[in-house]
């Protein structure tokens, strides 16, 4: 049986990226509305390359859309958690139902379904722990098939994905990077 490590996965399973669409990822996570032109320029490319290339990824599904951070405590959100949440697996309406309750509350910023004790993990915030409080008591434990959420508060944020800088993007990058050597 062939052992895959990080690397391995994306450079032989997946073989998508190269130096230069890794290069053009972290760049664009860094700022998504660099211009054609200053892109070129960062990753060593024409500019109708760049351009070819971002197209390409798209349509890959590597790059599902352009979008911004909010700062969401800026915006009066300051508590943010994590809620596993455990529902009534024996009628399968009800879970349907609890999805489309989730994907219409604008307090839940994240849905997961997962393995383990619990069904879903939701990732919610709120002005206060009063309304977050509100939210579990009043909206989310009387729905229909829930049967238990337990909730952890976030106290900070260690690292984030989406903000990425030029170092860590490269830092995060170098384990799907596909050299020409790995395929010779």
């Amino acid at each position: 049986m062939q052992e895959f490590t990080s690397e391995s996965i994306y450079t032989e399973v997946l073989g998508i990226l190269d130096r230069f669409n890794a290069a053009i990822i972290g760049a664009l996570q860094n700022n998504s509305r660099i211009t054609w032109t200053r892109l070129a320029e960062k990753v060593n490319l024409s500019t109708s390359a760049c351009q070819r290339r971002v197209e390409a990824l798209r349509e890959q599904g590597v790059i599902e859309r352009f979008t911004i951070n909010l700062d969401e405590s800026a915006l009066g959100l300051k508590v943010r958690a994590f809620v596993a949440v455990s529902i009534d697996r024996q009628n399968p309406y009800l879970a349907t139902e609890f999805r489309d309750w989730v994907m219409n509350h604008r307090q839940v910023k994240t849905c997961h379904m997962i393995s383990g004790a619990s069904d879903y993990m939701l990732e919610v915030v709120a002005p206060d722990l009063e309304s977050f409080g509100h939210f579990l008591d009043s909206e989310l434990l009387p729905m229909p098939g829930v049967k238990d959420a337990v909730s952890s508060i976030v106290l900070g944020k260690v690292k984030s994905w989406l903000s990425a800088t030029d170092d860590t993007s490269g830092l995060v990058l170098r384990d799907v990077v596909r050299r020409d050597s790995d395929f010779a």
